[in-house]
């Protein structure tokens, strides 16, 4: 759920080059210029010409405007050791899509400081939306020139399970996560193999969100989104989500919290493989 809000956020100067840097970004993904250029990083995972002229254009307009590190998807980087900000970009979250040519897909940028996300920036290019939030600070969405207040809603009763790269028995996990899901008909289940899920969630465009290898690179923008619009977050374990987590549970409410960590505790598997 979104409510008109022709003021605007007043956001942190940080904020305010992640959210010029995600629209830039934006206009050049949308080209599509690239996106047939791909490379296999390994197994199923792909990256195209965008993904790395997107973290480039990120990683250029981040560094010369505040000089803070930048760990990137595609070129790397390294956290400061003193616990000092750095940004997380994650350039084309949903590379598959893209590269299919499917517009589900993010641009994500979060600004962490002393540990924690305090801001972050996702861009959605099906939309053009960029939503946007900070610690304490609400969520929004900006898409021509007006700001939306960004709140979670679980009406749609949409559900989005993901296995992502699982393997193992966290692969089990979550087939029987998925499973149990469907089974249970409660909700109605999709998967998009992006992060682009947790602006919905956010937005009010999906309830809830789970996913079974998903690092703080990609996922750490939307767990800010997530909770600043009113919603909860975990690890599919039930503990609190961190960037060390590389689970996720998000959801628009406790209740939908609840019920979805109920079922990804009764799935686990206890085997000792």
């Amino acid at each position: 759920m979104s409510t008109q809000d022709s003021s605007g956020p007043r956001l942190r100067r940080e904020t305010t080059l992640g959210l010029e840097t995600v629209a830039a970004a934006l206009e050049l993904a949308l080209t599509g210029n690239g996106a047939d250029e791909i490379t296999s990083k390994g197994g199923r995972d792909l990256v195209t010409a965008v993904d790395t002229a997107v973290e480039d254009l990120v990683r250029e307009r981040l560094t010369d405007a505040l000089g803070l590190p930048v760990i990137g998807e595609e070129r790397g980087g390294t956290a400061p050791s003193d616990g000092s900000a750095y940004w997380l970009v994650d350039p084309i979250c949903g590379t598959r899509n893209l590269a299919s040519g499917t517009p589900l897909y993010s641009v994500n940028l979060a600004l962490i400081e002393d540990g924690v996300v305090t801001a972050s920036v996702a861009g959605d290019p099906s939309t053009g939306d960029i939503a946007v939030a900070e610690r304490d600070g609400g969520a929004w969405a900006l898409a021509d020139g007006a700001w939306r207040v960004l709140r979670t809603d679980a009406s749609s009763h949409l559900v989005c399970g993901e296995d992502a790269k699982a393997t193992g028995r966290r692969r089990d996990h979550a087939a029987a996560f998925i499973e149990r899901l469907i089974r249970e008909d409660r909700w109605d289940y999709r998967a998009l193999g992006t992060t682009l899920t947790s602006i919905y969630v956010a937005s009010g465009r999906f309830a809830g969100y789970v996913v079974f290898l998903v690092p703080a690179l990609h996922a750490a923008a939307g767990t800010l989104l997530v909770t600043e619009a009113g919603g909860v977050i975990s690890d599919v374990y039930g503990e609190p989500w961190s960037i060390e987590s590389d689970t996720l549970i998000a959801a628009a409410n406790p209740e939908l919290h609840a019920a979805l960590l109920e079922i990804s505790v009764a799935t686990r598997p206890t085997d000792p493989r």
